[in-house]
């Protein structure tokens, strides 16, 4: 298994509206990530994934430590 930190479009502020934000998950491969993330709740369904990376298990700690809306995704 591999750890991913995928960005998906966020919110129900209206079309058009919404938040990054970044998830870090564990799976097989990236498609398997994004499919991960495109099922979590809240997920925009026209902007779903803007992106994904593969991230290393000590990053994977740090994104885990904190809460995803405590954190800006840095690129």
């Amino acid at each position: 298994m591999k750890y991913y930190l995928i960005t998906c479009m966020r919110g129900h502020c209206g079309r058009g509206r919404g938040i990054e934000i970044s998830f870090a998950i564990v799976a097989k491969d990236l498609i398997s990530a994004q499919e991960i993330a495109r099922r979590m709740p809240g997920v925009k369904h026209t902007r779903m994934i803007l992106c994904g990376r593969e991230i290393t298990f000590e990053q994977y700690e740090e994104y885990k430590q904190m809460s995803a809306y405590d954190r800006i995704y840095k690129r």
